[in-house]
């Protein structure tokens, strides 16, 4: 049996937030985990989030908080998809890679509405983390590709500790009401193997993540860009690139209060009180590929709200020609 499914976690003290780590063989494994680590173990705290009636009086019960350290050995391990999800996936996955960059403001006119506490509409974004990652904004205007620098690091000097990307714009994110980017850093390293392979290792840190509705699936859009990662490594150096472990550190890792009951959160250690069966309710990359992604990513092609430019269309045709041809299935 895996460590992550033992039994055994401290109570928190007093006025200060735990700390705990993961460390699990696939997705599933380090969900379960986590969740109960910051169940039985985190903070009681309140949010900004929680509601209240009008006189002032809290509607939603505080929830619970922690900091978490994660590491997943094998994120491609099978079934990688946990049974709980809060979010198209398939759709997901295109965002996290990028089909939705288009939304974001242009860097003036985001640090003016900023500025003059201007609200966002549903198609004006402030940030998209790959848009962050391959298009950083800077103050003349122009952009940097990260991603692609950090490889070019990598293809020249695989030991280097340097491949490190930042979505953080301190002069946008640290004057925005509420929607500072969770995704703070990524970091690369490619670790050479006993064959003479190098083994892309990521590492993510994260300032807060709602772990019962958003964690899992954060985890599915990270990790298929950790795989295109290590393909695009790959053909910079002519050596084979393997997908390696996933790590990430977490500033708040949290349940909401209102999510034990609207959510089934309440209920979720009575239906899996142990590992193993929260682990088997979990779906495989190919049948969720045929069940889900493919599905949905058809369906977003589809969709007029988001006014998708022709290269966000060829990257989800591209998504989906990739899992339909078997040459990508995560």
């Amino acid at each position: 049996m895996d460590e992550t499914c033992q039994e055994g976690l401290g109570s928190p003290e007093l006025g200060r937030l735990p700390v705990f780590h993961v460390e699990a063989g696939s997705i599933p494994e380090a969900y379960y985990a986590a969740l109960k680590a910051v169940h039985y173990g985190g903070h009681t705290l309140r949010t900004q989030y929680d509601r209240r009636d009008p006189d002032g009086t809290f509607i939603d019960p505080p929830g619970k908080d922690a900091r978490v350290t994660i590491r997943i050995r094998d994120p491609f391990a099978q079934p990688r998809f946990p049974a709980l999800s809060y979010c198209e996936r398939g759709k997901y996955i295109a965002e996290f890679l990028g089909a939705k960059d288009h939304l974001v403001v242009p860097y003036r006119e985001l640090l003016r509405m900023v500025r003059e506490g201007e609200e966002f509409e549903a198609t004006q974004w402030p940030y998209c983390y790959h848009q962050r990652l391959t298009a950083y904004p800077r103050s003349d205007g122009t952009t940097i590709d990260q991603l692609e620098l950090i490889l070019d690091k990598l293809a020249k000097d695989p030991i280097t500790r340097r491949a490190v990307a930042s979505t953080r714009v301190p002069e946008i994110d640290l004057f925005m009401a509420a929607d500072m980017p969770c995704l703070g850093e990524v970091q690369l390293r490619a670790i050479e193997d006993e064959k003479g392979r190098l083994v892309l290792n990521l590492h993510a840190t994260w300032r807060s993540r709602d772990l019962y509705k958003a964690w899992a699936d954060n985890l599915i859009g990270i990790t298929n860009l950790q795989a295109r990662l290590a393909a695009r490594l790959a053909e910079k150096t002519g050596r084979q690139v393997l997908v390696g472990p996933y790590s990430e550190t977490n500033g708040s890792l949290h349940i909401y209060g209102q999510d034990y009951k609207s959510k089934g959160m309440d209920k979720f250690f009575t239906r899996f009180p142990a590992c193993e069966p929260f682990v088997q309710r979990a779906r495989t990359s190919e049948f969720l590929r045929d069940a889900e992604i493919i599905p949905q990513l058809e369906d977003l092609l589809k969709e007029t709200t988001w006014k998708f430019p022709p290269p966000a269309l060829d990257l989800i045709q591209g998504l989906i020609d990739d899992y339909r041809s078997g040459r990508f299935v995560p």
